[in-house]
């Protein structure tokens, strides 16, 4: 009977809507480099640990999608939630939060910042 009842709810969960959920979902990888609003040049980086620390930084913001961190050419690329943005400003200060330097920022619209040195 118990086994009757688990693959009862078993297959309800997995016959359940699941589309409600995709807007809330945070992209990782590759795939986020071709829809990207943001690019950011970043100095320091030298391994895989240093990709994770900056995915997790601006993971946490809600109006980051997803971030992906290419160490080959010391770039991340954001995603942004349709309708949101983030400054120049907060990027900086979140990439250096992680221990990293900003190098450039390149926004989809093709406007370039390039961040102070201090």
């Amino acid at each position: 009977m118990k086994l009757l009842s688990t693959l009862a709810i078993a297959t309800m969960l997995s016959l359940a809507p699941t589309a409600s959920f995709a807007k809330d979902k945070k992209m990782e990888g590759p795939a986020v480099v071709e829809i990207a609003d943001i690019s950011v040049g970043l100095s320091g980086l030298v391994c895989d640990f240093c990709s994770i620390a900056l995915n997790k930084t601006f993971k946490k913001r809600d109006e980051v999608r997803g971030t992906y961190v290419d160490l080959d050419t010391k770039t991340m690329s954001i995603a942004l939630v349709e309708g949101t943005d983030i400054t120049n400003d907060e990027i900086v200060k979140l990439v250096s939060k992680a221990g990293y330097n900003t190098t450039k920022i390149t926004r989809k619209d093709g406007s370039e910042f390039v961040p102070t040195k201090s």
